[in-house]
């Protein structure tokens, strides 16, 4: 039985405009609102009429993909739109024309085509990429180590980790060395949820800081709820992103089942106690990843055919600088006017806190991440 969701349409042509009104907003363009249709066909996800001034948008994309992938399609009309009204061409093609207009709307490279098919990740690297490939055997690579994270014995397990942790870090020091242009992707995280809690702020924070990434928290639209959830969108080598999205998502799991062992033992009752238990567990796990780090920078000596530099590591720190500067240019794509605020300090019980923060230090990234097709994630654990 076909759903019918028409009822929606008025709704959903609604979100578009004020969809279209913040892109405009966003990237500062002269462009007058169309007109919004929600059309039924299959053939086409998306189009412009010029004589009319009308971007149609199929149902069809709005039900089966999420939000941000119609905003995508949104832009590439509007890309469409400017080539018609501000530069006064009205042919449909593709060319020279559409794809300035498409770098004026920040839109990846695989929405500027005319195929009706939807491509895959939006900023991934082409299948046959050389550091696409050197990108998967470095996940493979991490995941024989951590897999060695699972023993019983602990300091056998807390030296997989430590090789782990300089294996990330020699990585990228040797990608910011080979890539003269850095590959990079996003994904976003759907939380579905209209508020985001302090712990999954935490989590963010540890990402940020230990996994080569940028972490931007923002809202999508839910059109068969027709309300805004809350989303975490992850930036950085395409390699960086999956590891840090495997972090997240076990994280975020895990906190449930580590309070459901330990609660009993917790004097309290109710969100704040179990919040206040969540938020040291993640403390405690980011002061042994900070250590490590700490450990790793210490013993990590790049050799001259690795990186060039000098006695005090500059040319390294140029290097750096100048893939966070890249990164941060492609982050800007996608949210032209980033806004960076503090966030406000969370109510906890310290006794609480204390014991999740010791009990947070126990845990270990343990279980490997395979190549795709072998359908295993990055996952973490609580070494008892």
């Amino acid at each position: 039985m076909t759903t019918d969701f028409s009822p929606y349409y008025r709704l959903w042509a609604l979100q578009l405009l004020a969809e279209f009104e913040d892109i405009r907003a966003q990237y500062g363009l002269a462009l007058e609102a169309p007109i919004f249709e929600i059309s039924e066909t299959l053939k086409q996800y998306g189009s412009w009429q010029a004589t009319s001034r009308m971007i149609r948008i199929s149902s069809h994309l709005i039900t089966s993909c999420s939000w941000d992938v119609t905003c995508l399609i949104l832009k590439h009309e509007m890309a469409h739109q400017i080539c018609s009204e501000l530069f006064h061409n009205n042919t449909s093609d593709h060319g020279p024309l559409f794809q300035r207009a498409c770098q004026l709307l920040g839109l990846p490279a695989s929405y500027r085509h005319a195929s009706s098919d939807l491509p895959g990740p939006t900023t991934s690297a082409p299948a046959g990429d050389a550091r696409t490939e050197k990108g998967r055997q470095f996940i493979i690579r991490i995941g024989k180590l951590l897999a060695l994270a699972t023993s019983a014995n602990e300091h056998e397990a807390a030296l997989a980790m430590e090789k782990a942790s300089q294996l990330m870090t020699r990585h990228n020091l040797q990608q910011l060395q080979e890539d003269a242009q850095s590959a990079f992707a996003s994904l976003i995280i759907h939380t579905r949820s209209q508020r985001l809690e302090s712990w999954q702020r935490k989590i963010c924070v540890i990402l940020l800081q230990f996994f080569y990434v940028k972490v931007v928290t923002s809202s999508l639209y839910d059109p068969l709820r027709h309300a805004p959830y809350k989303t975490i969108e992850i930036f950085g080598r395409e390699e960086n992103v999956t590891v840090a999205e495997y972090c997240y998502t076990f994280l975020a799991g895990q906190l449930a089942s580590l309070w459901q062992q330990n609660r009993s033992r917790i004097n309290g009752k109710g969100i704040r106690v179990r919040n206040s238990y969540y938020l040291g567990l993640l403390q405690g796990f980011y002061d042994k990843l900070k250590a490590q780090k700490a450990l790793t920078e210490a013993t990590n000596h790049p050799t001259p055919t690795m990186v060039p530099r000098d006695g005090d590591g500059t040319a390294i720190a140029i290097l750096i600088r100048a893939e966070d500067a890249a990164l941060d240019q492609f982050v800007g794509l996608r949210f032209p006017r980033l806004r960076r605020r503090s966030e406000g300090k969370s109510f906890i019980y310290r006794e609480t806190y204390e014991q999740g923060r010791v009990d947070g230090q126990q845990i270990v990234l343990h279980k490997g991440v395979a190549d795709q097709g072998g359908g295993q994630g990055l996952l973490l654990a609580v070494n008892k």
